[in-house]
């Protein structure tokens, strides 16, 4: 009874401490060809020495093969052949480029041709316009000095007046000027003649610009002068009127204290108009009209 007591009052492993101590030792674990798991030392010496591969293997050397010398014939003749194909690809890129750049060149100058037509339709009507500005400062010129201007008509007067200070505007087309210099494709233009001409009318445009703002600055003067002078309201008004009524004009100057400095601004714009704006205009028509003869005739443009 009290050796069951003893045997429950102890833990589990201690019993099998009880049994391991009282095991007897076999041989084999004397010797130590037993692993403390079970394995036996002979296999796993074998699978750390033994390899199904060996250690050491040859290893293939790939020798090139021998290869025949060349003759230095073939050297030159192999040199040559690389050379004329370089030189034929670099006279293909060359002629490539050449067609290229004629029909680019054809292009603008049929453009530039374009614009020419336009800009000497503006420039014939600003000549015209011109043209009435200074007759009509002539004639007034002419009747203030002689003492008859007073004399005429009110609307002889009204409409003389009001016809010797017409704006005149020039507006040039500059979509192929600016294609060709912001790009730089003047060089495309292989003819001389034409590419120096081209680069002169572009500057007269400048000159052209210059002159006109000073004729305008007069002729606003004039305008504002005029304004103080003469009794206008009634011609404008009958200007934009459509109906077939129009107003009655009855007095043309009110203002005679003010006619004398008219007359001095109206001389002015004749001078500035006749001897310096309408020779640029005529100038640059003249020149127009010379470009694209010569441009028709250089690139076959007759029957555009």
């Amino acid at each position: 009874m009290a050796k069951e007591l003893r045997i429950k009052n102890q833990k589990p492993g201690e019993a099998k401490g009880i049994k391991a101590k009282g095991k007897a030792v076999s041989p084999d674990d004397a010797t130590g060809t037993n692993s403390a798991i079970g394995i036996q030392h002979s296999e796993i010496k074998e699978t750390l020495t033994t390899d199904h591969s060996p250690l050491t293997t040859k290893m293939e050397v790939h020798h090139h093969p021998e290869v025949e010398k060349k003759g230095f014939k073939e050297y030159i003749l192999e040199g040559l052949m690389i050379f004329l194909a370089v030189t034929m690809g670099f006279f293909a890129e060359s002629l490539r480029e050449h067609i290229g750049d004629n029909n680019r060149e054809k292009e603008y100058i049929h453009s530039f041709v374009e614009d020419l037509k336009k800009d000497t339709a503006s420039l014939q009507y600003s000549i015209r316009r011109l043209n009435v500005d200074v007759k009509n400062c002539d004639q007034l010129i002419g009747l203030y000095g002689k003492g008859e201007l007073t004399q005429l008509p009110d609307t002889v007067l009204l409409q003389l007046s009001n016809q010797c200070g017409l704006s005149v505007d020039v507006f040039f087309n500059d979509r192929t000027a600016s294609q060709l210099k912001g790009t730089g494709s003047m060089r495309l233009i292989r003819n001389k003649s034409i590419a120096d001409s081209m680069l002169q009318y572009w500057n007269n445009q400048f000159r052209i610009e210059q002159v006109h703002n000073r004729f305008e600055s007069m002729r606003i003067e004039q305008r504002k002068m005029g304004w103080k002078t003469f009794n206008w309201y009634g011609i404008n008004y009958n200007y934009g009127k459509s109906m077939p009524e129009k107003m009655e004009i009855k007095k043309a100057i009110s203002n005679v204290s003010n006619l004398n400095e008219f007359v001095n601004i109206c001389s002015t714009i004749y001078n500035a108009g006749g001897s310096q704006y309408l020779p640029q205009l005529q100038n640059q028509l003249g020149l127009a009209e010379a470009m694209i003869g010569m441009i028709k005739k250089e690139y076959s443009l007759d029957n555009e």
